[in-house]
């Protein structure tokens, strides 16, 4: 199957079943014979023999309406909130996310602290701070010096963001100061970004 086909596919299962669960009102037991039913009824005949034709598939649906229906819309909007965190810097798609899921777009200040992890090719940071404000220092990399805030007012914020979005993860050195390592979606989004920036 094409990659654009399988994007596709997915996203459209994942509505469906957001659309599916959302249907049962407060039935919390889901079975796929319920949705494969739901799909014939509502039209939606292509979408079923995809997932009939695919065994993998079939079982992973199946496993995924077995947790329950809350259990089910809690990780379908953890999707949405993770795509729009992975849709930063991406022109109009990113602009999309921003106004359809406000609370999960990241911060330009957010957005930078990723690249210049990318750009220094550094994986952990040290949080200092010096008369002169917060900054981080990169720990590893191609030597860069490390990032200065362009707002420091949010700086901390920001790398609070990054850690609640899994972007980066955040441990402590022998003397308790913060060293924040970026995660392996962190640089993924970091790389979306150069990448819709070299397209511009």
């Amino acid at each position: 199957m094409e990659p654009l086909s399988i994007a596709s596919s997915f996203a459209t299962i994942v509505g469906l079943l957001a659309d599916f669960a959302s249907s049962r009102g407060q039935q919390d037991i889901l079975d796929i014979k319920d949705f494969t039913e739901w799909l014939r009824t509502h039209g939606h005949n292509e979408i079923l023999e995809q997932i009939q034709r695919n065994a993998e598939t079939t079982i992973s649906i199946k496993a995924s309406l077995a947790e329950g229906r809350n259990e089910l819309l809690a990780r379908l909007a953890n999707i949405e909130n993770l795509l729009a965190v992975f849709s930063a810097g991406q022109g109009p798609l990113g602009e999309l996310a921003v106004n359809l899921v406000p609370k999960s777009s990241l911060s330009p200040q957010s957005i930078e602290i990723l690249l210049a992890f990318e750009h220094a090719r550094a994986g952990k940071a040290l949080l200092h701070h010096t008369f002169d404000g917060s900054g981080l220092v990169f720990l590893d990399g191609a030597g860069s010096q490390g990032f200065s805030p362009s707002d420091p007012r949010f700086f901390e914020a920001d790398l609070n963001e990054l850690v609640n979005n899994d972007l980066c993860s955040l441990s402590y050195n022998g003397s308790g100061g913060k060293v924040y390592q970026l995660t392996r979606r962190g640089a993924n989004v970091a790389r979306l970004v150069v990448h819709e920036s070299s397209q511009k």
